[in-house]
């Protein structure tokens, strides 16, 4: 007699569950990931403005359009910045609710693969019973073949 586990459909739902849960958290951490370079760009983007306006100012001369061209930027790109971190707190936000659902599902296939594997060994020691009990028979019965024989 094999073991059969009752709740296998179960286990296996709960193990899809989960693989679902670990897709949809990468995703999320993936997009993060994505965002948090779009801010780094955005950031490295301002240093060299402020590195060219600083050039631009030490050559003197008439650099009055370029630099104020280069303030303009500085002054979009602190905006877009600022929607950005926004943007990333929201994101972060998503993250630490798929992270929870994973820690969630994760949970609850463990439980289940513990169950089975509780199931697992009440049936090995049936079995190991059930086998000495025959083995004790066999060797009744031999023992009695002997003494009549």
């Amino acid at each position: 007699m094999k073991f059969k586990f009752p709740l296998q459909k179960v286990l296996e739902h709960r193990k899809i569950k989960e693989n679902l849960a670990q897709k949809d958290f990468q995703e999320a951490m993936m997009l993060l990931n994505e965002e948090n370079a779009r801010l780094e760009q955005m950031l490295q983007q301002k240093t060299g403005a402020h590195a060219q306006a600083g050039a631009l100012s030490s050559q003197g001369g008439a650099q009055g359009p370029a630099l104020t061209q280069i303030h303009e930027f500085l002054k979009g790109q602190e905006i877009l910045i600022h929607r950005q971190k926004q943007k990333i707190q929201e994101i972060e936000k998503l993250v630490e609710s798929k992270r929870e659902v994973l820690r969630q599902a994760a949970q609850e296939y463990k439980i289940m693969e513990k169950m089975r594997e509780n199931k697992f060994e009440e049936y090995r020691h049936e079995r190991l019973a059930q086998d000495q009990k025959e083995m004790d028979e066999q060797s009744i019965l031999r023992f009695k073949a002997v003494k009549e024989s």
